[in-house]
């Protein structure tokens, strides 16, 4: 963990303050603040470390938690993204720590970052995890939809469409990134009722379109049989339904996983992909819980799933009309 001299007069005052908080809130005093810090202003400060901020579904996520925050004139709001590197998530959480931030928002880059968030979580900070976790306990909430039970309806939904019978290719997420783990892990799981079905693990193309096309390109070279894709997000997916339509492959059963973007109900609608699962955006609830946090306010549970959709061409019009808001 790299958290510097200088900062350990600031994280040692954090500490005792929060001390005192918890204390009063572990008596059951409702009033009690649950969290301290106004990051050297008159205001509680809240930061956001993103992952990224590349992806069409985390643009939305961005979107949609400043536009939660800004509801909220009783606290500063300040987002970074990562731009899926650990080690400049780390330095993004440790410069914050600074300011004495009242909560502290994380999407963790990969698991690398786990040390830096028990660090903000020793300091004081009120940390709330979106998205994706970290083991451990060093943290205070994590809220974001569940990743292997989505894997699960994911395969359950393949061994289906492919009648039992078949070979299906998963294109892969960041090799560190939980998500990844549980979504492959659900899927095999399902997938186990299907003895009839093979799955070739494949690479992992870090959830970009343009790294799943690549190595689809390259697959497809192999001249290796397959009957279906399952990806782990719905850009590659769309990368992997490039390149088969651009080497005039025989169509394929296709599913991804976050359902943001028209650009997906589209291809759904017209039978180029069999189905998605909608990825919840965790952070209008981040904010909801950080809002609480500084108000006194524990949230009920430590971790809290946010509910997923199958969509498919017979409900795509009307989870459409449901979610306006979809990036393009």
């Amino acid at each position: 963990m790299r958290v510097g001299v200088k900062l350990l007069f600031v994280v040692s005052l954090a500490v005792a303050m929060a001390g005192c908080a918890s204390d009063k809130a572990g008596s059951g005093d409702s009033s009690a603040p649950v969290v301290s810090g106004s990051g050297g202003g008159a205001k509680p400060f809240v930061f956001f470390s993103q992952a990224n901020s590349g992806d069409p579904w985390r643009q939305v996520f961005d979107r949609e938690t400043q536009a939660a925050a800004d509801l909220h004139k009783e606290f500063t709001y300040e987002k970074q993204s990562a731009d899926d590197d650990p080690n400049k998530q780390i330095g993004q959480i440790e410069s914050a720590l600074v300011k004495k931030p009242a909560v502290l928002l994380v999407s963790p880059a990969t698991v690398a970052v786990q040390n830096a968030i028990e660090e903000a979580h020793k300091a004081g900070a009120f940390v709330v995890l979106l998205d994706r976790s970290v083991p451990g306990t060093g943290w205070d909430v994590y809220v974001g939809g569940d990743n292997h039970a989505i894997g699960v309806e994911a395969g359950k939904h393949m061994g289906e469409v492919l009648k039992g019978k078949g070979t299906v290719l998963m294109i892969q997420g960041i090799a560190d990134a939980p998500p990844t783990k549980d979504r492959a892990s659900g899927f095999m799981e399902a997938i186990r009722a299907f003895p009839g079905i093979k799955v070739i693990a494949g690479n992992n193309c870090d959830y970009q379109r343009v790294k799943a096309e690549s190595y689809m390109e390259n697959f497809l070279q192999s001249k290796t049989p397959f009957d279906a894709v399952y990806a782990h997000n719905d850009e590659m997916a769309i990368g992997a339904l490039m390149a088969m339509k651009a080497a005039n492959t025989p169509k394929k059963v296709v599913i991804g996983i976050d359902c943001c973007q028209k650009e997906v109900i589209n291809m759904i609608k017209s039978g180029d992909m069999e189905a998605t699962f909608s990825y919840p955006d965790p952070g209008p609830k981040g904010i909801e819980i950080a809002a609480n946090a500084i108000a006194g306010q524990k949230p009920a549970a430590k971790k809290i799933s946010l509910q997923t959709t199958m969509v498919t061409k017979a409900n795509a019009d009307q989870y459409l009309a449901a979610h306006p808001g979809l990036a393009n």
